[in-house]
């Protein structure tokens, strides 16, 4: 007799059961609605590219958590870890066969094979949307609204946007001195909320010196409301720019769309990664502020 095989899950992967399969198909059903009343339209990437595209030339954290391997051709494969760097290949590859301005939505299982806890598993859906092809107020905002009715459409009572341009930041930098420390200042102001003032701080002293630190702790400080902050933002980063303007655009379309209650400028919201340029968000629930960020993104 042969021997039984044991059913289970790889660890860090699930199976989903009829009602939690209903529930979560309803809630992109209903993510998909809100994003197609914005103008955007679906797309589908392969879940197999190849290595060096997904990681390009550099190693770092990211090329640990991948699922690679090489496939019965002996071709250098792995599995994608996001939605983003895929996008950014199908762009290169079809933008002759596309319009511009291009909106997209892409709505797909990702993998990462990092540690897992409580809510982060190494298989996951992913929600994306994107416009290709206008750097403008007006396509930053459309985001901003995205967000917003997406929210809405999924019932959740409050919420936050916070927002930030990374241009105002870089400005900071450079007129502190410390512009080619960016990545690891970046880095560790976008953990202020995991690891605290006090180890920020001591990080930040690390890379840049005590006084430079304290320049960073004082701009990346909110809570003076969007148009105070944003004064002193400007103020401290060397005066009157276009991404302190864009900005200030950004807010004048959510009041005006009755989105000013949901909007806050957040100095220390930076977006890790240092391929983003300009406008970043992050959002936040007002009942769950200890999940963190449930829609998170910005221009790049």
């Amino acid at each position: 007799m042969a021997e039984l095989i044991q059913p289970r899950v790889l660890k860090g992967f699930r199976d989903y059961l009829p009602d939690a399969e209903i529930e979560r198909a309803s809630l992109v059903e209903s993510l998909v609605g809100v994003f197609r009343g914005f103008g955007f339209v679906p797309i589908d990437t392969p879940v197999l590219e190849y290595a060096e595209i997904l990681l390009g030339k550099a190693g770092g954290e990211t090329e640990k958590q991948v699922y690679r391997f090489s496939d019965n051709g002996g071709r250098d494969v792995a599995m994608r870890f996001d939605l983003t760097v895929p996008f950014a290949r199908f762009m290169a590859e079809h933008v002759g066969e596309l319009y511009l301005p291009f909106r997209r939505y892409h709505i797909a299982k990702v993998w990462r094979g990092e540690n897992t806890q409580r809510g982060r598993y190494r298989e996951f859906m992913q929600c994306d949307f994107d416009i290709v092809g206008a750097d403008s107020a007006t396509a930053d905002f459309d985001i901003v609204a995205t967000i917003a009715s997406s929210m809405r459409a999924l019932g959740v009572p409050g919420f936050k946007i916070h927002l930030n341009h990374r241009g105002v930041f870089n400005r900071f930098l450079a007129k502190a001195g410390i512009a080619e420390r960016s990545v690891g200042v970046l880095r560790v102001v976008d953990k202020l909320s995991k690891i605290g003032m006090d180890e920020t701080r001591r990080l930040l002293a690390e890379l840049a010196g005590t006084s430079a630190s304290d320049e960073v702790l004082e701009f990346i400080r909110g809570g003076d409301g969007f148009d105070a902050t944003l004064e002193r933002m400007t103020r401290i980063a060397g005066g009157p720019n276009p991404d302190s303007d864009r900005l200030e655009s950004i807010a004048a379309m959510a009041a005006a769309c009755g989105l000013a209650e949901s909007i806050v400028l957040a100095p220390n919201i930076t977006r890790g990664l240092d391929y983003y340029t300009g406008a970043v968000c992050e959002t936040f629930l007002d009942g769950m502020p200890e999940i963190g960020s449930v829609c998170s993104g910005g221009r790049y």
